[in-house]
């Protein structure tokens, strides 16, 4: 014979007590949330002049990105660095001009799309940072390719390298079609030697995307390797 064990009035009460604690911690967290400090430009700014999907046709080339680029970050400089304020109590703001927090203050500014020459390419590397990461990340790798020969691009994501509000807006066709235009871009400066791509997090999905793509589409290049 089974004997089936009772709860006691104080057990079968519990669940419904936890579900009111959990309850009331999802409420404090709310409140907490909503009665923080007031959001900063760079988090409500929107930024019109970075790439989307839909201006493929007419950004065609990978100078077209960059000069698209050039004018985003121009209108960062306007709508969100000229209303920071400056000086010792904002050093290490990242959106305080000149402080030392300040990618824009720093030669080159690793934010933005980068390409590194080779006169005699040993071949051609595309380098993909991460979701809300930057062409930054990927600088020493960069350069060390560079150095053993290699033709390197590093490509800012839409969305990245500029205010976080960026990410509000960005969606993953607009990342595919600037992977394909950096693709191209190698394609076309190598005469269809041979390109590989290296990404992580984001950039990896991406890489891996582009590769399944172009073993059906014969239009983009086959990546030697991932």
């Amino acid at each position: 014979m089974t004997v089936m064990p009772v709860l006691a009035k104080s057990d079968a009460r519990q669940p419904r007590s936890g579900a009111l604690q959990l309850a009331t911690i999802a409420l404090l967290l709310l409140v907490q949330a909503c009665s923080g400090p007031p959001l900063k430009p760079w988090h409500t700014e929107k930024l019109t002049e970075e790439f989307t999907a839909a201006q493929a046709e007419d950004v065609q080339s990978f100078a077209d990105y960059q000069q698209l680029e050039q004018r985003l970050f121009n209108q960062l400089e306007e709508k969100v660095y000229a209303e920071v304020e400056t000086g010792p109590e904002y050093a290490l703001v990242r959106y305080s001009a000149g402080s030392a927090a300040d990618p824009q203050s720093k030669t080159p500014n690793w934010n933005h799309s980068f390409e590194l020459t080779s006169e005699a390419p040993t071949g051609g590397v595309l380098l993909l940072h991460g979701m809300s990461d930057s062409p930054y990340s990927l600088r020493a790798l960069a350069q060390t390719l560079n150095q053993r020969g290699y033709w390197v691009v590093g490509l800012r994501l839409p969305g990245h390298g500029t205010a976080p509000s960026g990410l509000k807006y960005v969606s993953p066709p607009d990342m595919i079609a600037a992977v394909r235009l950096a693709m191209a871009h190698l394609d076309a400066t190598l005469g269809g030697g041979p390109v590989h791509i290296i990404g992580y997090s984001a950039g990896a999905s991406l890489a891996l995307d582009f590769a399944l793509d172009a073993i059906e589409d014969t239009t983009l290049p086959v990546p030697v390797s991932l």
